[in-house]
């Protein structure tokens, strides 16, 4: 996938990667080929996990580890801004404290989504990244709307928060890539995840076009 990648930065450098996924290890290798030819990237991780462990069962690459090597990579420095955690062994200080990434968790979020937003585009600012990769796991948001995933989790945010985010991050900072990912349409009994990922999809689509076009 890196190599891939890397092919296609090669013959067009400005070129916006959308990936659909699969367990959420398909992110790093964005991450990688990204950062080769634009070093101001950051990260908005939209995530009920932290997926900030060094390896998991000895495994250095996989879902539960993408973050924490791509924050590696970056540099730290809070390029990394993670938004809708909920499901960790961890709290925030520790995770921010260690890793050095911004945490926006999910009560945080539910308490005040309106004033959750701008401290997060206050988060991507003075970051001072170029441009983003958005990387939205469907288990972000709440189980009742994304159940169709390997880890569903309650708690979370409506698919409106999720769009709403999206438009407001393109008004800040250019989307220089995105996913949906972790989408598992045969653990739902109904289409509804399905439906949800689709309007992320567009709704990532529109952002990046509006973004584009200044």
């Amino acid at each position: 996938a890196a190599r891939a990648l890397d092919a296609i930065l090669a013959i067009h450098p400005r070129a916006v990667p959308f990936i659909l996924g699969g367990d959420h290890s398909v992110a790093w290798p964005v991450v990688a080929a990204l950062h080769r030819v634009r070093p101001r990237l950051g990260i908005v991780q939209l995530d009920a996990h932290t997926d900030l462990l060094p390896e998991r069962l000895g495994v250095r690459l996989c879902f539960a580890t993408w973050t924490f090597h791509a924050n590696e990579l970056l540099g730290r420095g809070g390029r990394v801004v993670q938004v809708g955690i909920r499901a960790s062994g961890r709290d925030r200080a520790h995770w921010e404290s260690t890793c050095d990434v911004r945490q926006m968790w999910a009560a945080d979020f539910l308490a005040d989504p309106d004033r959750a937003i701008e401290t997060i585009l206050g988060w991507v600012r003075a970051s001072r990244v170029e441009e983003i990769y958005l990387s939205n796991d469907i288990d972000g948001t709440d189980a009742r709307w994304a159940d169709a995933t390997g880890t569903p989790e309650s708690g979370g945010r409506t698919p409106d928060h999720v769009e709403r985010l999206i438009a407001r991050l393109a008004e800040v900072v250019r989307i220089g890539a995105a996913d949906v990912v972790e989408v598992a349409p045969p653990l739902s009994p109904t289409t509804t995840p399905v439906g949800v990922a689709a309007r992320y999809v567009r709704a990532s689509i529109e952002a990046i076009s509006k973004r584009a076009g200044r």
